[in-house]
């Protein structure tokens, strides 16, 4: 798998205080780290920013950030909650060719009025 890099966006947190406490937030907790050093172990690079205002997530906020990285057909991406979502918009905006994408407990989005809302009609 050498030359393989993956990018693991997080979910969405339902406040600032979650998201910014240490004791709260989940994006560097549970199995975030574990498959980030599994992947680091067998040479992967594995990237896991973190994602702008992610409790009132807007997607143009997530694409410039997440456009700070490399994508290409030897990525792994993995999304977890609204980072699935936002990975499902931006890949078919994009049509960027990939490696792999893995989605991990996707975020539907049930009310018209969320932030989101076009990555599920699309």
């Amino acid at each position: 798998m050498t030359g393989k890099k993956c990018i693991i966006i997080h979910g969405c947190p339902s406040s600032t205080e979650q998201a910014m406490n240490p004791e709260t937030r989940t994006y560097d907790k549970h199995w975030i780290p574990w498959i980030k050093r599994h992947l680091l172990s067998i040479g992967i690079e594995t990237e896991t920013p973190l994602m702008p205002s992610s409790w009132e997530p807007d997607y143009e906020k997530f694409k410039r950030t997440f456009e700070g990285y490399k994508v290409n057909e030897n990525t792994i991406l993995i999304g977890h909650s609204c980072g699935c979502a936002f990975l499902v918009r931006w890949l078919g905006e994009t049509k960027r060719k990939i490696f792999k994408r893995i989605l991990i407990a996707p975020w539907k989005i049930p009310d018209k009025n969320d932030k989101f809302r076009e990555v599920i009609s699309k």
